[in-house]
């Protein structure tokens, strides 16, 4: 009796295992070609800000302090807050990639060994003061692409997270940069899910 139970509700069960299985992100050729196009060129400027040379600040240092510095961003270059970064940032990247992105840009890190004799501490590259948003002008720079225009995009690897995709772009100097991106779609958004610089 209990054998020919258990025959009956495996197909069931089998049944109910597959329909919560998450299904594959999918989009066509076209579709991420165009979502490209749209999000490569307008991360560039968030590369700058988090990645590259960061936001202008009002009177820059001359040479680049050895220490965290913080001055005020310069009032022109379209930034406020850190507030106004963030809305920037997500309507292009996802909020896994930018969660570890934040930490660096607004929050900071420290660490301390187990011993107590090695004290690490990586300020945030902004902050706001005395309700001014300001950067620190010591922070590490990495060299980043310049803009990049989508030529063209081959799908990769699809998971329920994202969709990988290969874009072959052209730089501000016409040369050729083939790159591997990640997609993921959040609220019906299509998003960035891995760094373009």
């Amino acid at each position: 009796m209990k054998r020919i139970l258990i025959l009956l509700l495996l197909p069931v069960l089998l049944m109910a295992s597959t329909s919560c299985a998450e299904k594959n992100l999918e989009i066509t050729p076209e579709e991420a070609t165009a979502v490209l196009k749209d999000l490569v060129p307008r991360s560039y400027e968030l590369n700058v800000i988090f990645f590259g040379e960061g936001l202008p600040v009002e009177n820059p240092p001359e040479t680049k302090p050895a220490t965290v510095t913080y001055r005020p961003v310069a009032t022109d270059c379209g930034y406020t807050s850190i507030a106004q970064i963030m809305r920037a940032a997500e309507q292009v990247y996802s909020k896994r990639y930018l969660d570890g992105v934040y930490v660096s840009a607004f929050i900071g890190v420290a660490a301390e060994s187990e011993d107590g004799m090695l004290d690490t501490t990586v300020s945030p590259r902004y902050q706001e003061i005395g309700g001014k948003l300001q950067a620190d002008t010591a922070a590490s720079v990495k060299d980043i692409r310049g803009k990049l225009e989508v030529l063209s995009v081959t799908l990769g690897k699809a998971t329920p997270t994202y969709v990988a995709t290969e874009a072959t772009c052209r730089d501000g100097e016409g040369n050729t940069v083939v790159m591997t991106v990640l997609l993921t779609l959040e609220n019906g958004v299509w998003l960035l899910d891995s760094p373009t610089y």
